[in-house]
């Protein structure tokens, strides 16, 4: 059992990821008030902005997913969740993306797991 929990953990982490990345590229002007005010001086728009971390978001949370570079995804989402939590601070979102570092960086520290391409890729080899 112990070996489902790392796997568990990253793809329900991922759907989480890929839900709200798709959420933002299907609708990015309903997410515009929750950007903090220094990305309004940004050289491109707040809705380019919100593009660009849903396709982020998406990208990421497929390749968390499958398992590919394990570690650097995760760690990679965990500082960008950070980042969230560390703006918006202490509320009911804040709470919930500081579960979600803590979370994430667990699968960054445990590294790659069954079930993914990095621990096929290393059989493999």
């Amino acid at each position: 059992m112990k070996n489902w929990a790392q796997i568990v953990l990253r793809i329900g982490l991922g759907l989480v990821v890929i839900y709200f990345g798709s959420q933002q590229l299907m609708d990015p002007v309903s997410w515009v008030s929750y950007l903090p005010s220094w990305t309004a001086s940004l050289p491109f728009g707040q809705t380019s902005f919100i593009y660009l971390n849903g396709w982020f978001e998406l990208v990421f949370g497929i390749l968390l997913i499958a398992g590919f570079y394990t570690r650097i995804v995760s760690g990679l989402l965990a500082l960008h969740l950070a980042s969230i939590v560390f703006t918006i601070g202490y509320n009911e979102i804040g709470v919930r993306d500081f579960g979600l570092t803590v979370a994430l960086a667990s699968i960054a520290l445990y590294g790659p797991s069954a079930w993914s391409l990095d621990e096929f890729f290393a059989r493999k080899n």
